[in-house]
């Protein structure tokens, strides 16, 4: 899952990192490229918790189950893209952030079912 998760991460120059974690926040697979300014693994391991408490909001008020298709929050200087796979586990992507974000969003959208193939 390394080696997938290395492949899309080098097929999109802004990715500069991609995590899967489960559903308590941890790390089951993770690439990093080098040279990062902010701890990908910290933010990817924090960011579960409320994605999962927003998620099961949304559900209570819509009645949706597993509504979570994306989420995308932004800094100042990156764009974090987080998607729910398969058996309570997310996709966490680290980007630079850029004003053509939409095709970061794209590539990784379009990588979705292997990642899930591969789980």
């Amino acid at each position: 899952m390394e080696e997938k998760l290395k492949e899309i991460a080098n097929s999109i120059p802004e990715v500069k990192s991609l995590s899967i974690v489960d559903e308590e926040g941890f790390i089951l697979y993770k690439f990093d490229k080098p040279g990062l300014d902010v701890d990908p693994e910290e933010i990817s391991v924090h960011i579960v918790n409320p994605v999962k408490t927003l998620v099961e909001s949304i559900e209570d008020i819509s009645g949706e189950k597993d509504s979570l298709e994306e989420m995308v929050l932004f800094t100042e200087k990156h764009v974090l893209l987080v998607y729910k796979l398969v058996n309570d586990t997310y996709l966490v992507a680290l980007a630079e952030r850029d004003h053509l974000y939409g095709k970061i969003r794209f590539k990784l959208r379009a990588k979705l079912n292997e990642i899930k193939l591969s789980l």
